[in-house]
């Protein structure tokens, strides 16, 4: 009996083991405080476009109180830390408590090198964070123009209202302004698809601008529905930051006619599916060029955008 149990024993573990591993599937929310989730919690995703002095970039951590909220992982050596243009968490959001917190960005400390001296930790951002129990938020980590001394930082946060979103045959986007010197006639936000016919050689190319003269801060915190791209079709949307104005019906998908600082940069392509939200941002600041071409540290205008759910 005993043998027999050993080998009963011995046959058991292992599948218990891979129901442990496959539980912990797409449901399972990895994000802070998920052992400890607050029963009057708020869910916040962290943004970081936020433009340091002279154009440059730099990195945060997020904390409430003293109590570090975001983590990611870099290769050994480097700096811990959410890099410009990044989004905290990337999928789902982080659970925080609510009501007004304490809640702070700072720069990770860098230990020094043979030939550098160690960087202090530095607050970018100190202030709250305000929130209500079972809302969504995006919170945008902003500054002042980069090339005015000294540089400050806020935030800046919206509400993620899921209320519009109806029909699961759609996807559904909004477009938020976070360039701080955006021209007073603002951009325009470009939507181009392409759709492949099934059984044909045929391109149909059309454009849909919803997002027209939107200045800093602006857009619409509104989702608003667009038609999902065929889950066998990877084309998706282009999606282009134009100067207010400018010629809207473009056939041949180039980059349009744009300032300078927007060349290169006002592009990119969104594969929207079907039953999924979300926001697309600008960031940087104009005028954000080096000896005429981007550069990794003065930062041109350009687009982003994440999934809300």
């Amino acid at each position: 009996m005993k043998n027999i149990f050993n080998t009963i024993k011995k046959a058991v573990l292992p599948l218990l083991g891979v129901v442990l591993i496959v539980s912990c599937g797409d449901e399972h929310n990895f994000t802070p405080y998920e052992s400890s989730a607050p029963e009057n919690a708020a869910n916040v995703k962290f943004i970081h476009t936020a433009v340091g002095a002279s154009g440059t970039n730099f990195q945060v951590n997020y904390f409430m109180g003293v109590e570090k909220i975001s983590s990611v992982g870099v290769t050994v050596g480097l700096p811990i830390g959410i890099t410009m243009g990044s989004v905290y968490p990337v999928t789902l959001y982080s659970l925080v408590q609510s009501g007004d917190q304490p809640f702070s960005a700072v720069t990770p400390k860098i230990a020094a090198t043979a030939t550098l001296p160690e960087v202090p930790a530095v607050e970018r951002f100190v202030g709250k964070l305000v929130t209500e129990k079972g809302k969504y938020y995006s919170n945008f980590l902003i500054g002042s123009l980069p090339n005015v001394t000294p540089v400050t930082f806020s935030t800046y946060q919206i509400n993620d209202d899921f209320s519009t979103v109806l029909d699961k045959t759609k996807s559904y986007i909004r477009f938020i302004n976070v360039i701080n010197n955006t021209p007073v006639a603002g951009y325009d936000l470009g939507i181009i698809k392409t759709t492949s016919i099934a059984g044909a050689a045929i391109t149909v190319t059309k454009e849909i601008q919803t997002y027209k003269n939107v200045t800093f801060k602006g857009g619409s915190e509104v989702f608003i529905p667009i038609e999902a791209q065929d889950p066998t079709d990877a084309r998706g949307y282009q999606i282009q930051l134009r100067i207010a104005g400018s010629v809207t019906n473009n056939p041949t998908l180039a980059a349009p006619a744009l300032v300078a600082n927007l060349a290169n940069s006002g592009t990119g392509i969104l594969v929207p599916r079907a039953g999924r939200v979300y926001t697309i941002f600008c960031r940087g600041f104009a005028g954000g060029l080096s000896a005429g071409a981007p550069s990794t540290t003065i930062n041109i205008p350009a687009i982003g955008w994440y999934t809300n759910k």
